[in-house]
């Protein structure tokens, strides 16, 4: 129901290379166990090298599938330090899926991809300022609040 979704299908293929493993195929025991396979679905962002970049398991509808699937490769790219593709990533779920779970992480990482690329800028705290106001009751609201302390 999500991977023929046009949207989902869209963002894998422009963004990965899929491959799809059979967790119930003995063929494929040593992938499962190397990645430590518990739950599907199970997506991981791989580099070349196998490198796990970003993960997620469990099932997730179209829409939300999309978001947290750009998320993931801006975490991918920011984990390379290809800076402007990873916000390209962020701002795309942030512009396309604003109400989206993903969305409050794309808002806190935008903020840290900026401050990557120019630590002197002010943009981190101007992202959190924003994900201060848009989503106060997320995980990334509360790992941004150390900014806040005394």
């Amino acid at each position: 129901m999500t991977y023929p979704d046009t949207n989902v299908d869209e963002i894998i293929d422009s963004c990965s290379v899929p491959v799809q493993v059979d967790n119930s195929d003995q063929k494929n025991a040593a992938v499962v166990a190397r990645f430590h396979h518990i739950w599907t679905p199970d997506l991981r962002i791989l580099d070349a090298e196998e490198n796990e970049l970003y993960r997620w398991d469990g099932y997730l509808p179209p829409s939300e599938f999309a978001a947290r699937a750009l998320a993931g490769f801006g975490h991918a790219r920011l984990r390379r330090r290809e800076f402007d593709k990873a916000e390209k990533h962020f701002v795309e779920v942030l512009r396309a899926f604003p109400n989206s779970y993903a969305a409050a992480e794309a808002n806190y990482y935008l903020g840290v991809v900026r401050y990557r690329a120019n630590p002197e800028g002010n943009d981190l705290l101007h992202q959190w300022s924003i994900l201060r106001s848009k989503y106060p009751a997320s995980e990334y609201r509360l790992k941004q609040s150390f900014k806040e302390l005394p």
